[in-house]
């Protein structure tokens, strides 16, 4: 009898074993909220112009100046600084490229087929205006390390690249950040009401595209004057839409409808006026224009 009973508490115990490794399976784990390239290629935009007193001047390989050549991963680029402060061996650079607007650039044009935060044109009413009472937009461009000094500036060599490096691309010193996690929703109301939480709303986007989806770059209106840390996760929610077919958009206010949630994302990065998130769920096309709660 005693064997009965011994095993029979076994055979519970095992069960509860068993019961409380299915459900720590079930439960969602943290997940890097995006890629090295993704986190690192984001762009921002700063409060202040940064100072630019040290840039990349040129680079190996590059024996004609030529007005478009770019460094990639491997390449060696050449940096130079001003007030004589001197480099060191192995001090890291982070390469970032203002955005010029409208102003044509021979310098940095090639950087513009690809990454830009300041769009030529948009449906999305002072859009441009809205940008830039956060401050001035940047791309990322690079990641570069010192391996060498001479009298004639640093040789630093290209560890990772955004979009091509060019010369007069500004290095500002490599300040390492961890990638957020976060847990995955696994439901998301569709027509959840205001929960009383931070708000703001999406201003633009890494390629000046008027629409978003999952994986695309958001920048908002809101940072770390309001309080906004990376890692945070946001409920995106509809609100401006341009419908070309009224041909009276901006002039008549549309119908009152209920608050439909389109998405969701991450803080990656915050600057004092703006930051910047990833998209990691998009229940349908997301708008430059769009508001976004803190969840």
């Amino acid at each position: 009898m005693n064997r009965f009973f011994t095993l029979i508490l076994a055979v519970i115990s095992l069960a509860g074993t068993t019961l409380a490794a299915d459900a720590s399976a079930a439960k969602p784990r943290p997940v890097p909220a995006a890629t090295f390239s993704e986190f690192h290629c984001t762009g921002f935009i700063s409060s202040s112009r940064l100072p630019g007193e040290t840039r990349v001047y040129n680079g190996a390989d590059d024996d004609l100046y030529e007005v478009l050549h770019t460094f990639i991963s491997g390449d060696f680029v050449y940096l130079r600084r001003n007030g004589g402060q001197p480099f060191h061996v192995g001090e890291a650079y982070s390469l970032v490229r203002p955005e010029n607007g409208f102003l044509l650039d021979y310098k940095w044009s090639p950087g513009k087929i690809e990454k830009q935060i300041l769009p030529p044109a948009s449906f999305y009413k002072f859009q441009r205006i809205a940008i830039q009472k956060l401050g001035y937009p940047y791309n990322n461009t690079g990641l570069v390390k010192v391996v060498k000094v001479t009298p004639q500036g640093a040789i630093a060599k290209v560890l990772f690249t955004c979009n091509g490096i060019l010369a007069e691309d500004i290095a500002v010193p490599y300040e390492p950040e961890s990638i957020p996690e976060y847990v995955p929703s696994a439901h998301q109301d569709r027509f959840a009401a205001p929960n009383g939480k931070l708000t703001g709303v999406i201003v633009a986007d890494s390629h000046a595209s008027p629409y978003l989806a999952k994986g695309s770059i958001a920048f908002l209106n809101i940072g770390q004057n309001q309080g906004v840390k990376p890692g945070q996760k946001f409920s995106i929610y509809a609100i401006f839409r341009d419908n070309v077919t009224k041909g009276l958009e901006g002039v008549v206010p549309p119908p009152a409808t209920p608050r439909e949630t389109v998405g969701e994302l991450v803080i990656l990065h915050v600057k004092e006026k703006s930051a910047a998130g990833i998209v990691v769920k998009s229940a349908r096309g997301i708008a430059i224009g769009d508001g976004v709660e803190l969840e």
